[in-house]
């Protein structure tokens, strides 16, 4: 169990180099099970999501190197169905998507646990009943739910009921190697599931009108092996685009996905902020901020995973803000640190507002999640005097070498 420790209050200024996307790097090296062959993914970021990514990988009999610390390669030639422990597939909410790699590759799936952060309701009926859609039935053996498509996988029409990034993700890796093509309504658009349609491209699958409510799939049972790049985080340049805002300051993102990050982009810049993109870099300073009202949605609205983190800097905003939250119903557990930090809010079912011009203070606070926990290194940053965040090994799972970034920019921060 480590801690960050930060001792706040500190003008920010500099360059900060954005990693390659959690979200897609996930999604990608689960997919990779689906290719029998090589796959070179680069721009990967190093964190404990996508080690556990890779070890799950090698208790299915694949292989894979660092060809330099952010470039790996997966061999999957030997892919079989095996054991993984339980408590590798329980520690991220990507695991589920074993569900249409294996079934893509196997024709078989065991392996239905999924974890990550608690955000209360999380189903997984979207994703099963996609998946019964190209052919997979479920039977009961030793007390566990088993998919087998024993007629082989075929292409089919599927509803999503609401646009899962999940079930998107899963239908999109079954349909690749499905017979026929496979037409996914009410499909996620968000930029992770772009990354796994053009990877998958690459290998030799025909996904098409990736980024709208309706992807196109065209199954293809010869995956092959690929080179694939992954895009910018557009959550890790999302989260530090905020610190020079509640810090003073200015700093610049190499890497950033500007595309990805307009909504958010234009929400900061409304209320005083200063966004720039120049020469590949995306720039912020700050200003006198006035209060928001912003409610989280489906991409390209105003992604949920920002939630927490714009929550802190409504502290510094004139007024009160609003953040209303639709897409996770237990996404409001980061309040009780912030709250020990000097968070003045109140909750009215999924609708929280928070009292700006509040000076944040100093603590000792425990990480309820990943995106949480990135709202309290903000908080932290902010805060005269020494913090202390525990529960860090929430927050590694999806920002790599945050001392060292935010150092370089004039934070004093240290990991222990």
């Amino acid at each position: 169990m480590g801690c960050y420790v930060i001792n706040g209050g500190k003008q920010l200024k500099g360059n900060i180099d954005i990693q390659g996307s959690k979200n897609s790097a996930v999604a990608v090296i689960i997919a990779s099970l689906a290719v029998c062959g090589t796959v070179e993914i680069s721009n990967l970021p190093d964190i404990s999501d996508v080690h556990n990514c890779l070890q799950i990988l090698t208790h299915l009999g694949c292989s894979y190197w660092f060809k330099h610390p952010n470039t790996v390669i997966i061999n999957t030639e030997n892919a079989r169905l095996g054991y993984i422990p339980t408590a590798l597939l329980c520690e991220m909410r990507a695991s589920c998507y074993l569900l249409g790699a294996e079934l893509a590759r196997f024709g078989r799936c065991e392996h239905t646990c999924s974890g990550g952060c608690n955000f209360g309701s999380r189903p997984m009926n979207f994703h099963f009943d996609a998946l019964k859609a190209l052919g997979a039935s479920e039977e009961s053996r030793n007390g566990k739910s088993v998919y087998s498509a024993r007629g082989g996988l075929k292409g089919n029409e599927i509803v999503l009921p609401m646009a899962s990034v999940g079930a998107t993700v899963n239908a999109i890796i079954c349909a690749s190697r499905a017979k026929g093509k496979t037409v996914i309504k009410n499909a996620a658009r968000e930029p992770h599931v772009c990354d796994l349609a053009c990877f998958l491209n690459a290998c030799g699958a025909n996904v098409t009108n990736y980024g709208t409510d309706t992807v196109t799939v065209y199954g293809n049972k010869h995956l092959h092996g690929a080179s694939f790049r992954l895009r910018g985080d557009m959550i890790e340049a999302g989260t530090y685009m905020l610190a020079p805002l509640l810090c003073g300051g200015r700093i610049s993102l190499t890497g950033a996905p500007s595309e990805d990050l307009s909504c958010f982009s234009e929400l900061i810049t409304e209320i005083g902020a200063s966004v720039s993109v120049s020469g590949g870099k995306l720039t912020v300073s700050g200003g006198e901020l006035r209060a928001f009202d912003v409610t989280t949605a489906p991409y390209p609205a105003f992604p949920t995973d920002l939630h927490p983190q714009i929550a802190v800097l409504a502290t510094a905003c004139k007024g009160v803000s609003s953040v209303t939250e639709t897409v996770f119903s237990g996404r409001f557990a980061y309040l009780t640190p912030l709250e020990e930090m000097g968070l003045k809010y109140s909750l009215d079912g999924n609708r929280l507002s928070i009292l700006g011009n509040t000076e944040l203070k100093s603590a000792s606070v425990s990480a309820t999640d990943l995106r949480g926990g990135a709202s309290l290194i903000l908080a932290a940053l902010s805060a005269r005097g020494e913090s202390v965040i525990s529960n860090a090994e929430y927050i590694n799972r999806g920002y790599s070498r945050m001392v060292e970034k935010l150092s370089g920019v004039g934070a004093e921060i240290g990991y222990k």
